[in-house]
């Protein structure tokens, strides 16, 4: 039998990759339980891009490196962390 590819939502990994390069402006607590629920804010703002093959990730990770992409992440994470902060839940 052939091995199948799971799915996964590159958007996940570009939410993550965004919020270790903006973590210190954001000035919110990145405990785990903090860390995930703007993890998981962001992503509810966010639209989902799904990917099973290498060449669709591919085309995804460029796609997210277009300066509207990048912007609206960042936007979604600041967001996000204005919640947390506000209602931490640690």
């Amino acid at each position: 039998m052939e091995k199948v590819e799971k799915y996964r939502n590159y958007m996940e990994i570009i939410v993550e990759t965004r919020l270790e390069s903006l973590k210190d402006s954001l000035d919110v607590c990145l405990c785990d339980v903090c860390r995930n629920d703007i993890i998981a804010y962001a992503l509810n703002q966010l639209p989902p891009q799904y990917f099973v093959t290498p060449k669709e990730r591919l085309l995804y990770k460029l796609r997210s490196m277009e300066f509207q992409h990048q912007a609206d992440v960042a936007e979604a994470l600041i967001q996000a962390a204005a919640v947390v902060r506000s209602k931490p839940r640690h």
